[in-house]
């Protein structure tokens, strides 16, 4: 099972809700990277072994270009307000990603 590192945008609850599922979340605002960029982020989450979770769709389709990192998760922005569709969402993803064959790859949820 893969665990997951949440940008600055994504909510705490989630994180504890996955987490109460034995789902490792790293949220940046807990790890001092606030105000980072993109690509640091992306950098950090890839350090980590993390899937890194976002709603920025531009910076999901920048990096749909590369391949040098766990993974991306882009978030549909309507799921925002909607925390256990997130949730289900993100367990799921969790259970079925196989670092051997799906890293390196943008994932856009709804």
């Amino acid at each position: 099972m893969t665990g997951f590192y949440f940008d600055e945008h994504m909510s705490r609850k989630v994180a504890i809700a996955l987490a109460q599922r034995h789902i490792s979340v790293i949220l940046a605002v807990d790890i001092g990277m606030e105000g980072k960029s993109d690509e640091e982020h992306l950098k950090t989450a890839t350090e980590r072994d993390l899937v890194m979770v976002t709603f920025d769709r531009p910076f999901a389709g920048r990096t749909s270009t590369r391949d040098d990192f766990r993974g991306l998760i882009c978030l549909d922005p309507d799921l925002r307000q909607n925390i256990g569709r997130m949730v289900e969402t993100l367990a799921e993803f969790a259970e079925l990603f196989d670092p051997a064959t799906d890293s390196g790859q943008v994932y856009w949820l709804r």
